[in-house]
């Protein structure tokens, strides 16, 4: 009976193409063949899904996604090294090509198909799924790193509960000879240097006393040695191939950050939500107490005027227009699937472009707030130390634990200012690291509902199998790790992932498709801009930034230390590791098709491989009403 039944409807199909006397296409051809041919498999069911408890929840726990510890450490120095406030012209510009536009497109994806993100892309093309695959590995590879960061500012946190800051002194057994207490109240640095050589003059040969008398420049400061000598340990690793023993006091960092995301977030947006009233908060006061401090610093404004010089002929050189599109990546975050995460647990009219215009301002107040916080100290510093600032401004992990922890222990109140401070960072940090775990659990549980029903235990084994994949970061040279895993974990393998986001919801799903599914959805229909964004504009700027990735790779260092060789070739293939979900997915979709193949020549197997699933769906509708008509696109909930 079957057999009739396909012969009928092709009948009628054809009587109604020779009828409008229109020739079909090659894709619509391959439609018409028999339902062994091409017979999608029936809609997936669909298991209840959690939802925001209220918008503000949603609201907060994207803005504290996107507010991250790179505001904090890495805007500031890279709107300095670029231009100061001419750094601001290629960033907005970035921001509005690539940042808004992609941030407004996950998060409408995520609510639409209310899905996990490797489930996402699989239901818009089974050959498309290989795009969340590998944002799962990236998310995967940058938890592993931030945590052990936000895992250093616990142990900062808690020895911050004294009244001289341990940071600050040098009189500790693991210090060295040359050791400074340079930022300490009433101290001056070449008497300091005097006081130490004093103490260990006896201990040293003639020919080491007088290396020690003419070389002040080899003298580090307390906060330098506390960070590398007694927190780390990385004294006593010898690098990359040697990372020495565990630091306990480290890995119980490390644990009890699990333990409290695990608490956060184990029972879902339900919990998560309740946390981002502090963790997406309180970074914002802290910021603000922080920079009303900071103004009443001597040299505080001669910092400031650093930090927003502008330096226009520096608009001329290409790297600074690819840092400024690399920071975008670095501080919104898309492709690493936590965005369309989020947007999963919201109801499918929710106006994600408004959530998108309010999470990137925000972004932006917070990083130009926190470069006012961070360069008024650094022009006190500059000022106590009588340097030019250029010498006293770092980025990275350094600011936050050597720099800045430094300048705090100057303050009246010491303990109280770098409790605040360590308490933001640790905020900071959650966030992020909230997204990232939930992006992690919602992909692989809707891939396997086991996972879903058991939520707690399978998070729980999620979180220990992370702390076990964290050790070698949490040895005595796990900063090596870390570096590393920072710098190989994202670009170019994230700019790929987003660009595929870009082509696969506007060429293969089809801009047609997505522009009806937005109209449907929120109630209009996005602009000429957004849709050129995505379709050209996103993808041409990434193609660009992946070719300059490669042009400006400089070398890996830590400090003096030269990463071997054989460790870059490792990270490259780690990053290209990453990508290579996305053509296997192309190549398995090819082999093993989602329809018996048995009828479909190999060039029309390629073609299919870049037709949406609802483009499919769609044609068969039109086959099965006997006509042309063009039907808008049913739920995503209905789609393979």
């Amino acid at each position: 009976m079957m057999p009739e039944r396909v012969e009928t409807k092709t009948s009628i199909n054809a009587t109604h193409t020779n009828d409008t006397s229109r020739k079909t296409s090659t894709t619509e051809q391959l439609v018409l063949l028999t339902s062994s041919a091409l017979a999608l498999p029936p809609p997936a069911p669909v298991a209840p899904r959690d939802l925001w408890s209220n918008k503000v929840e949603f609201l907060l726990s994207v803005i504290g996604y996107v507010v991250d510890l790179g505001n904090v450490w890495r805007f500031p120095y890279m709107c300095y090294s670029n231009g100061g406030g001419a750094f601001l012209i290629p960033y907005m510009i970035f921001l509005c090509l690539i940042g808004i536009p992609m941030m407004y497109l996950e998060l409408f994806l995520g609510q639409f198909y209310r899905c996990g993100n490797i489930a996402l892309w699989g239901r818009i093309a089974p050959s498309m799924k290989g795009i969340g695959i590998a944002s799962f590995c990236i998310v995967t590879a940058v938890t592993l790193f931030y945590t052990t960061i936000i895992a250093h500012a616990v142990f900062y946190l808690f020895s911050s509960f004294r009244e001289v800051m341990p940071w600050s002194l040098c009189s500790h057994s693991w210090n060295t000879p040359f050791c400074s207490e340079r930022m300490r109240i009433g101290n001056l640095q070449n008497q300091t240097h005097d006081v130490h050589f004093n103490d260990i003059q006896h201990l040293l040969s003639s020919n080491q006393t007088a290396q020690l008398r003419s070389a002040n420049q080899t003298h580090t400061s307390s906060a330098d040695e506390y960070y590398h000598i007694y927190m780390l340990g990385i004294n006593h690793s010898k690098g990359f191939t040697d990372l020495g023993s565990i630091k306990i006091d480290l890995l119980l960092c490390l644990i009890s950050i699990f333990i409290l995301m695990y608490m956060c977030i184990y029972r879902g947006v339900k919990s998560t939500g309740k946390a981002v009233y502090v963790t997406a908060i309180l970074p914002y006061l802290v910021l603000i107490i922080l920079l009303i401090q900071g103004l009443q610093l001597k040299g505080a404004s001669n910092g400031i005027a650093y930090f927003l010089k502008p330096t226009f002929k520096k608009l001329k050189d290409m790297k600074v227009w690819y840092s400024a599109a690399n920071q975008i990546f670095f501080t919104l975050g898309p492709g690493i699937s936590v965005l369309t995460t989020y947007g999963s647990y919201n109801v499918s009219n929710n106006n994600c472009y408004y959530d998108a215009l309010i999470a990137v301002v925000a972004n932006f107040l917070a990083s130009f707030l926190a470069g006012f916080v961070v360069f008024s100290a650094l022009g006190h510093m500059s000022w106590r130390l009588q340097k030019d600032i250029e010498t006293v401004v770092d980025e990275g992990p350094s600011l936050s634990f050597i720099a800045y922890p430094e300048i705090l222990a100057t303050f009246k109140y010491p303990t109280f200012f770098s409790i605040l401070f360590f308490l933001m960072v640790l905020n900071l940090g959650l966030d992020s690291d909230f997204g990232g775990l939930e992006a992690m659990y919602s992909a692989l549980s809707d891939e396997f509902p086991l996972l879903k029903r058991h939520r707690k235990s399978g998070m729980l084994i999620m979180c220990c199998i992370l702390i076990v994949a964290c050790l070698p970061t949490v040895t005595q040279g796990g900063n090596y790790v870390v570096q590393f895993l920072d710098r190989f974990s994202t670009a170019p393998a994230l700019m790929l992932v987003v660009m595929m986001e870009a082509i696969a919801a506007t060429w293969i799903y089809g801009m047609d498709n997505l522009v009806n599914d937005i109209r449907t959805n929120l109630g209009f229909e996005p602009n000429r801009f957004f849709r050129l964004a995505w379709s050209v504009i996103c993808p041409l700027i990434i193609i660009s930034l992946m070719i300059l990735s490669f042009t400006y790779s400089d070398e890996l260092k830590y400090g003096d230390y030269q990463y071997p060789s054989w460790s870059i070739a490792l990270g490259w293939c780690m990053n290209i590791g990453f990508i290579l979900p996305i053509p296997l997915a192309i190549l398995y979709a090819f082999i093993f098709p989602s329809y018996p193949n048995s009828k479909v020549s190999l060039s029309d197997r390629f073609r299919l491989l870049f037709v949406s699933n609802a483009t499919k769906r769609k044609r068969i509708q039109q086959i099965e009403n006997g006509s042309g008509i063009r039907l808008s696109s049913s739920s995503p909930i209905a789609y393979v």
